[in-house]
C-alpha cells in the first residue's frame, strides 16, 4: 500500500472547486484547505506506486482549477 500526502496549488478562487472534485475519488482519504505556499493537502492511498502515478496523470492533473501538485510519500520504515 502506498500512502502519499499531496500538496496542491489551485488557481486563485478555485480552491473550493478543486476540493469538491478531489472528494469524488476513493483514493482520497482526507482533504484539508491550508494556508501558505499550498492551498490544499490531500491524503491519498493506492495499492502501489504505479497506480498512484496513473491516478495523478489520469484524474488529478485534469481537474479544472488545478495549478500544481507535490507528492510526499510516507516512509514504510518502522525502525526510524
Amino acid at each position: 500500500m502506498v500512502l502519499v500526502y499531496l500538496l496542491i496549488r489551485a488557481e486563485h478562487g478555485k480552491e473550493g472547486l478543486v476540493k469538491t472534485a478531489l472528494s469524488k475519488y476513493d483514493e482520497i482519504k482526507e482533504i484539508h484547505e491550508i494556508f501558505g505556499r499550498y492551498d490544499i493537502i490531500a491524503k491519498v492511498q493506492t495499492e502501489d506506486a504505479e497506480k498512484f502515478k496513473r491516478f495523478i496523470k489520469n484524474k488529478i492533473r485534469i481537474i479544472q482549477g488545478m495549478k500544481s501538485t507535490e507528492p510526499l510519500f510516507v516512509s514504510d520504515d518502522e525502525t526510524s
